[in-house]
């Protein structure tokens, strides 16, 4: 297997890993199924996004001018890391006020501070 193609599948495991880590934790807060289905791509979209983020973290940001080092500029991984960032908070501020804005309470659990 050539190394692209391992580190693909490293990323596609990780990507599979985050989704099924969000569906588990919608799950746990009582997030409707209909509502889980309605944005399932949107969590498979976030889940990638954390993926391509964990892949590109420790490629370097900025790079210093040998001979002038108060001189810098970005590199492309830096560049990536700030749009992707950015698209995976909104995407997660959306998914967390979609799915978490009215979460259903169980009756049992309000009986105890009455």
């Amino acid at each position: 297997m050539k190394k692209s193609n391992t580190k693909k599948a490293t990323k596609d495991a990780l990507a599979d890993s985050e989704y099924k880590r969000l569906i588990d934790i919608y799950k746990g807060a009582n997030v409707d199924e209909v509502k889980l289905k309605i944005n399932d791509q949107l969590i498979r979209k976030v889940a990638e996004l954390y993926a391509i983020l964990e892949d590109i973290k420790d490629l370097p940001s900025i790079i210093y001018n040998k001979n002038n080092p108060h001189e810098q500029r970005e590199t492309a991984a830096g560049k990536a890391r700030v749009k992707y960032m950015a698209q995976y908070s909104t995407c997660m501020h959306k998914l967390n006020k979609d799915l978490l804005g009215a979460i259903v309470v169980d009756d049992d659990d309000l009986n105890k501070y009455e």
